[in-house]
């Protein structure tokens, strides 16, 4: 790989018509060439900004974290690569549907009811792509207020704008693409997610067995919040008095899925809840408790603790057969970098340019 380490000259003298002098301007520069890509420097630069933003950087390891910035661009140069030899197109709602997931999972933590999050999940995701599109649409401020509170929060979560981390998932679908082509890479068999779970097992934590019941404030002022907080609190007395809990949750809870079942949610991962919610519950541990009232981001509740066990194989396989995929495919992607590194006609113009 050759690494030409130069910096381009990025500005041209220009003469305007009828200037008596001449001006200098200022045009970006391509930091590094892979084969026949050009990366540009403003690029690296506005990643590398991000990542200072959010993390605690010294000064003295931004010359590294730029070069491993570069890094990264040339490696996704030499993806973009294979998948053109490869004929890999990544389309917009092949980048949607992997953010679907995480939408739902958002929206469960405000719905209960998994059909609602479907219905709602869908028509966000149908609004989204026409607005990465520019497509017209007709206004639902409601709609679009859903969309852009997900937004903030994804954004929250992965420290990237919106459209930068839609590229991310591309780049990393593309990614996928290559290596099960290029390389084989295979998921991995039950039996090795099961030995996995086996030897991790007390590290998952639990999961557990609760009954609730929800009320919602009828606005949001405060006597509304107070009455809801009474109302619940005297529910609490009764059940504590030995009225049946389950009874109350049919009758009062405003959660229609669980209510209909005595407020019976099942087994649930902690993971899996509302961030208040499993909060409160974790620390709930004798079987049968009922809790004080406390305010989630779906309203007020009391809970039912019926069980506490450890995490289930079949919770989590899923789970533990990505991380064993993602991991096989790490491995071997960084393998297969190499190999095409050296293949390739890199050069790299960037000053200070820290190698691995």
């Amino acid at each position: 790989m050759k690494k030409t380490m130069i910096c381009l000259a990025a500005t041209i003298l220009l003469t305007t018509a009828g200037s008596p002098a001449f001006t200098w301007e200022t045009y970006d520069s391509v930091i590094a060439i892979v084969n026949d890509i050009s990366i540009i420097e403003s690029e690296i630069d506005n990643k590398l900004n991000q990542v200072i933003k959010f993390q605690n950087i010294p000064r003295t390891r931004y010359a590294s974290e730029k070069s491993r910035i570069l890094d990264k661009f040339i490696e996704d140069a030499l993806v973009m690569q294979a998948a053109t030899e490869e004929a890999i197109v990544v389309g917009d709602r092949r980048v949607l549907n992997h953010i679907e997931e995480m939408m739902k999972q958002y929206l469960s933590t405000k719905i209960q009811d998994p059909k609602e999050v479907e219905k709602l999940a869908s028509k966000m995701l149908n609004r989204l792509e026409k607005r990465l599109n520019d497509e017209p649409i007709m206004a639902d401020k409601e709609l679009d207020a859903q969309i852009d509170t997900f937004i903030g929060f994804l954004e929250g979560r992965v420290h990237l704008g919106f459209r930068e981390y839609f590229e991310e998932v591309r780049s990393q679908i593309m990614r996928e693409q290559v290596m099960s082509i290029a390389i084989g890479v295979s998921p991995p068999s039950k039996e090795e997610a099961m030995d996995w779970y086996r030897k991790n097992r007390n590290k998952l934590g639990d999961e557990v067995w609760v009954k609730h019941i929800l009320i919602r404030p009828a606005g949001s002022s405060f006597t509304a919040e107070r009455e809801t907080n009474e109302k619940l609190n005297s529910l609490r007395e009764k059940i504590m008095a030995g009225e049946s809990f389950e009874k109350l949750a049919r009758m009062y809870s405003q959660d229609p899925e669980s209510a209909a079942r005595g407020g019976d949610l099942g087994w649930k991962m902690l993971a899996e809840m509302d961030p208040y919610f499993a909060g409160y519950v974790s620390n709930i541990h004798a079987a049968g408790q009922v809790s004080q009232v406390f305010k989630s981001s779906q309203g007020y509740h009391i809970v039912k603790l019926m069980a506490r066990r450890p995490i289930t194989y079949e919770k989590v396989e899923r789970l533990i057969m990505y991380k064993l995929y993602n991991e096989s495919m790490f491995q071997q992607f960084k393998k297969w970098v190499l190999k095409r590194k050296k293949e390739s006609d890199i050069q790299i113009f960037m000053k200070n340019y820290v190698e691995t």
